[in-house]
Parts: C-alpha cells; structure tokens; sequence
C-alpha cells in the first residue's frame, strides 16, 4: 500500500485533475481521498458512476467527525464512492470551516489510512491536499505520505512560490525519526517548450531530496475527461499521453523506500 499526496503552492495548477488523472491510471488498486481543507471539487466535478450525483453525505466529513472514536482502513473505504470510469472516490469537505473543525481528526485519518496496507486487499490511496503551507490543518496526512507532489505551472511567479514552499515543507512534513515523504514535483505547462525544464530545474535546486516527476500538459479537453465528459477516445488526449508516464514513476517512487531529505 502506498500513500501519494498531490499539492499546490499557490493558484490552480491543475491538482485535481492530476488526482483524478492518476488514480484512473495507477496500477495498482486505489482509492482517491479529495482532501482538501479549503474544500473539495470532486464531487461537484465529476458523476457517479451511473451518470448520477454523488451521495453528499458520504465521505470525508463523516470520517473526520467520527476520527475520536478512531478510525480503520475499512471505515475510510466504506466512504468511498463509484464515479464515472470507475475511480473509487471519498469525497472532500464543503469548505475550510469543517476542515478546522475536524481539528484531531486528520491524525486519525492518517492512522486509518495506513490501516489499509494490512487488509485484504492493499489498497494504495492518492490524496488531493489542495494548498499546503506550514499550518495546514492536515500536516500529519502528508506527514504519513510515501510521497508528496507539488504541482507548479511553469511561469515564473509560480516557480518562484513553489520553490519556497518546497523550502517551508522540507521543514513541515519531517518526521519524528527524522524522515521526509519522496518529495518531488511535475511542472504543468508545455512538455516541449525550453520554460518546463527551466522551471523544473529551478524546483529541484531547493536540495537533493527534490525529485523531477516529469511534465503535464494545459490541456482543456483532456482534463474535461475528468469532469465525466464522454470521449470516444480519452487515451488520445495530450493529458493522459504525457500522464501515464508520469503516473507509472510516481506509482515506482510512492512503493520505494522514504528518504533521508535535508532541509
């Protein structure tokens, strides 16, 4: 089981739709949790899988209210829900009050999570965070992460954002024994084009522990996919050309082994 936490530094790089796009190519079984403090878009992006909506009340806020009692991997799978294209999906909060609200309740969450390497089917989980900074409220579930990933549009104000929060993360997301998640990043923006690398090269400057996740492409139509729009061919799109790649080093980095990052 592993645990792949997708994040932003600022604006709207695209981490839903990363999400959504990775866990419909990850290789192994796999539930998306649409963590998000500021609140989730999952639900109000994409149907059930019948063409429907989805249930409003199963998914994160259930979990987080009932998280003092504690909470299992079972728990966690039980609010999940079937969209189209058969992605499993625990759907987020409606904004950042409830999020402050579950106060503990992200730490339980985090234990839960774990839970699911030990049941019978090893069910790895990829996590929508949304903006993360040094006081987001669900630190301990990126803490718990086999691997963070943040989304940076290649422009150079949001490079320079997200080489800063890499540096405040570094901090942020060490553990008690001294661990870091693999940390790494994938710059949305042309794959093509001179400024991804750049911007890339950039990123990965903040120290070692950095890693290049490769690149994703602005594509609308691709990424409309992911909003339940039908497409004869979705595996055509420019999005899930230039993202299975990407997904396959992220599924091979999330089930290797922590490292040892130096902030």
């Amino acid at each position: 089981m592993a645990l792949v936490s997708f994040l932003s530094a600022k604006g709207s790089p695209g981490v839903t739709t990363t999400a959504l796009l990775s866990a419909a190519l990850w290789p192994h079984p796999c539930v998306l949790l649409d963590a998000d403090p500021a609140g989730g878009d999952v639900a109000a992006r994409v149907p059930a899988v019948d063409g429907g909506v989805l249930d409003p009340d199963r998914g994160l806020l259930p979990l987080l209210t009932s998280a003092r009692r504690g909470l299992s991997g079972a728990q966690v799978l039980e609010q999940a829900q079937v969209v189209a294209g058969g992605t499993r999906v625990v759907c987020g909060m409606t904004g950042p009050e409830q999020s402050l609200a579950a106060g503990r309740g992200w730490s339980a969450l985090a234990n839960a999570v774990a839970d699911l390497r030990d049941g019978e089917v090893p069910t790895d989980v990829i996590v929508d965070a949304g903006r993360v900074g040094a006081d987001a409220v669900h630190l301990d579930l990126l803490r718990a992460a086999d691997t963070v990933v943040l989304l940076v549009r290649a422009d150079t104000a949001a490079v320079l954002h997200g080489r800063e929060r890499l540096r405040v993360l570094g901090g942020a997301l060490r553990r008690p024994d001294g661990l870091l998640p693999r940390t790494g990043v994938v710059v949305v923006g042309d794959p093509h084009h001179r400024d991804a690398a750049d911007a890339a090269a950039v990123l990965t400057s903040v120290g070692d522990w950095v890693e290049d996740f490769g690149r994703l492409p602005l594509d609308p139509a691709g990424a409309r996919v992911f909003d339940g729009a039908r497409s004869a061919r979705p595996e055509r799109t420019a999005l899930v050309r230039a993202g299975a790649p990407v997904v396959a080093a992220l599924a091979a980095a999330a089930h290797g082994e922590l490292q040892r990052g130096a902030a």
